[in-house]
């Protein structure tokens, strides 16, 4: 029997979100065979064509969930029967190449580029709930969709400044921010230059979890906690290996810490990231984990926090006036300012927004700021001495571009929760 048509022209184009669930339904619903399949294909082509980041499929009491993150935030796709959900589940565990009739135990896997039509790798976690799996599918970079430093959203001046870091022979350079801020993407954009400054004359060496981009002329290395090929012991490898920059995807205990800091005063170029509020923060941070302060102020060069914010949609955006309580969260009651938001129209599928860019603050280690790391600062400290020497706080890179018309203020208080200051 043919593939119904509509899941044909599914798996070719885009289509709006709203019509997912009638092809994923005319997919399954057929008594050929194929059609469960048909049916994945056309849950994990179309997130794809739209852009998304996530597919989760939760089960819930009557239905199989299917919903896409697109730009940060989760928007319901579509609700398949009940009756489908072990079918669907096991399709799934069959491409990712995990043990289909094991539903006891949570299982991690990855679906290869070329078994999907739209020709993207993901990565599969199952885990089990008691109305059955909940999967979730990470859709992994394509390179030819890395930006560039200038393509990112951060200001002159801050790219600037990482492009002057990046030059250095040795020294750390921190990435923060919370999870699905953009530092992957920020970091490779950093290798990218750093080898067109070096003319690939450079060994790099990373290692990751997992590699999202694989790059040519780069050697990548994904951990792999099961046989306890960890950062920290995949970093004590890579030492011996002659590299000039090393970046390790993140650090996440006290001995990845300690040979990242120290591995930046010994003749490498290292880029990490690690979890923390703000730039000032990272420093007390690696203090709290029981980093000495004169290796984190000897090492650290740079530190970069981030956050993502969606764009206003350029076809529908319109001025408007701000709830006032917002403003007073951020301190700017009384800002007598013109704002603006995307209204929804069909270009945006009536969301408003479209796409994301990147705000930030890069706190530059300079003299001074070394020295008073070495007095064991407060974050607060730490963070008024940085604005004193010419740090624009996350907070007022996101005014700017609300300003602007780029994004809105409702935008920024959701990715910064706890107004800085």
């Amino acid at each position: 029997m043919a593939k119904p048509a509509v899941v044909e022209e599914a798996q070719i184009h885009a289509i709006p979100l709203k019509d997912i669930q009638a092809c994923v339904l005319a997919a399954i619903e057929t008594k050929d065979d194929t059609g469960v399949g048909d049916a994945v294909d056309v849950m994990l082509s179309q997130a794809a064509y739209h852009n998304a980041s996530d597919v989760h499929l939760e089960p819930w009491s009557d239905y199989l969930s299917l919903r896409y993150r697109l730009d940060g935030i989760l928007q319901d796709v579509a609700l398949a029967p009940r009756a489908y959900q072990a079918k669907i589940i096991a399709r799934i565990k069959v491409l990712s190449e995990l043990v289909v009739y094991r539903k006891d135990v949570p299982q991690d896997g990855r679906i290869d580029a070329e078994k999907t039509s739209c020709g993207r790798p993901m990565r599969v976690s199952t885990v089990p709930t008691i109305k059955g799996e909940s999967t979730v599918i990470r859709l992994l970079g394509d390179l030819q969709e890395l930006l560039t430093l200038d393509a990112l959203g951060f200001q002159p001046l801050v790219v600037e400044a990482l492009r002057e870091n990046i030059t250095r022979s040795q020294g750390t350079l921190l990435l923060t921010g919370p999870s699905s801020s953009g530092k992957t993407t920020t970091i490779y954009g950093l290798l990218r230059e750093m080898m067109a400054m070096q003319k690939n004359t450079t060994n790099i060496v990373t290692i990751e979890d997992p590699v999202e981009y694989s790059m040519d002329k780069i050697s990548q290395i994904q951990v792999n906690p099961h046989v306890d090929f960890t950062f920290a012991n995949a970093l004590r490898s890579i030492l011996r290996q002659d590299p000039e920059v090393i970046m390790v995807g993140e650090i996440r205990d006290l001995e990845t810490a300690k040979m990242a800091v120290q591995a930046g005063l010994t003749g490498h170029y290292v880029i990490s990231t690690i979890h923390s509020g703000t730039a000032a923060g990272v420093f007390t941070r690696l203090l709290d984990m029981g980093i000495e302060p004169f290796l984190v102020a000897s090492s650290v060069t740079g530190v970069l926090a981030q956050r993502l914010v969606r764009l206003n949609c350029p076809d529908c955006t319109e001025p408007y006036a701000p709830d006032r309580f917002i403003l007073e969260r951020f301190g700017r009651p009384d800002e007598a300012q013109r704002y603006f938001r995307g209204r929804g129209c069909e270009r945006c599928q009536n969301i408003g927004y479209r796409s994301r860019a990147a705000i930030g603050e890069l706190l530059v280690v300079n003299q001074e700021l070394s020295e008073l790391v070495l007095q064991r600062p407060t974050t607060a400290r730490l963070q008024t001495a940085a604005v004193a020497h010419g740090m624009e706080t996350i907070e007022e890179d996101g005014f700017k571009k609300a300003r602007k018309g780029i994004t809105t203020v409702e935008e920024l208080l959701r990715v910064l929760p706890t107004p800085l200051g």
